[in-house]
């Protein structure tokens, strides 16, 4: 049996996640905002 994690690991593991979904979130507004850049930047 696996041994489980203690709180601090959890912990850890809980806020990775969350700033996980948050950076999602943030580069879906990004998108949604800008829309997907397929040119280059500067336009020569």
């Amino acid at each position: 049996m696996e041994r489980d994690k203690n709180f601090l690991s959890r912990a850890f593991d809980a806020l990775i996640a969350g700033r996980e979904r948050q950076a999602r979130q943030y580069v879906a507004r990004y998108e949604r905002d800008y829309g997907k850049l397929n040119e280059k930047l500067t336009k020569q």
